[in-house]
């Protein structure tokens, strides 16, 4: 069935749409989840780079229900769920563990089993937590509730997870009643078939999920970095790494066929603010219509990667 789900990036003063559902993502506000009459509104702790401020919305038109489920609050649809946690980040493999069980009991008890995109942000991504990276841990957290919940991490949906300046883990998806079709790379290994060496416990996330809207195809991608294989590419190199994930978003793109549209709007994280000259001249090249960007200071997974970006290929209503 097609989704009547739609998405963009608005200006930071847009005003609230009426007579929809909408999940919205604003950047430069204190971390916060807010929830009234047709609109759940996450803060996850986002910071602008050089005020390039968006608010990032999707949106179905018609009436919805507000919820709570415990920490969970929730924006239901009568085709989509929208669903949004925060709590403290530490210890972080223990609310990432909670995070995620209380999210999938929520969406399961509610007829949306089948999360479509998952969005993962915490604080002090590289610091240490019982010997361990807090990634690491994070990935721990994640994946003793998803072993719990019976849920492989083949049938996860696109993710990203990224560092921010914020305290608080916050967790937030969109849900439908029926799966997406989760999209491999195939100039990448599975997230879920990395090394060991990397995390005792491997990422769980596909590398994109396509789904049919009534619009037509969009392809929803997961935070991209510059991998290929399971290893990093180009270390210290801001502009070949960006090089490397425009090579990979187009692989996504070709794997999940040519009638996805181009990209409507990229999110770009950057560790270094001062590579975003590079950065936008390399993606104006890239992109003979370019889409609309959103640029944020964000900590990438890993130490040596200085760019990642995620977005969506639609149509524009």
């Amino acid at each position: 069935m097609a989704l009547p789900l739609k998405t963009s990036l608005l200006p930071p003063d847009a005003p609230e749409a009426r007579s929809c559902t909408c999940l919205r993502v604003r950047a430069d506000l204190p971390p916060a989840i807010t929830l009234s009459d047709g609109c759940l509104m996450v803060a996850p702790g986002l910071e602008s780079i050089s005020g390039s401020g968006s608010v990032e919305e999707w949106r179905i038109d018609g009436s919805c229900r507000v919820g709570r489920a415990g920490r969970v609050h929730l924006l239901e649809h009568a085709d989509v769920l929208f669903a949004a946690w925060h709590q403290p980040d530490d210890p972080l493999a223990d609310n990432a563990h909670r995070a995620y069980l209380d999210l999938f009991q929520a969406i399961r008890a509610r007829g949306f089993p089948h999360p479509i995109r998952i969005w993962n942000y915490f604080s002090r991504i590289h610091g240490d937590e019982c010997g361990l990276e807090r990634y690491q841990s994070f990935c721990i957290g994640r994946g003793k509730a998803l072993d719990e919940l019976g849920v492989t991490e083949e049938s996860m949906p696109a993710a990203t997870a990224i560092g921010t300046r914020a305290a608080g883990l916050f967790v937030y998806l969109i849900a439908t009643r029926n799966p997406g079709q989760a999209i491999e790379n195939p100039r990448q290994v599975s997230a879920y078939r990395y090394p060991e060496q990397y995390s005792p416990e491997s990422p769980a996330f596909a590398r994109a999920t396509r789904i049919e809207t009534d619009l037509g195809p969009q392809l929803l991608l997961s935070g991209t970095a510059s991998i290929t294989g399971h290893e990093s590419r180009h270390i210290g190199d801001c502009a070949a790494q960006t090089r490397e994930i425009l090579a990979n978003l187009d692989a996504l793109h070709a794997t999940a066929g040519r009638d996805v549209p181009p990209p409507a709007w990229l999110r770009v994280y950057l560790r270094r603010p001062e590579d975003q000259p590079e950065v936008a001249a390399i993606l104006a090249r890239h992109y003979p219509r370019p889409p609309a960007l959103h640029w944020v200071y964000g900590d990438v997974c890993r130490r040596e990667l200085l760019v990642e970006i995620e977005g969506v290929h639609a149509r524009i209503a």
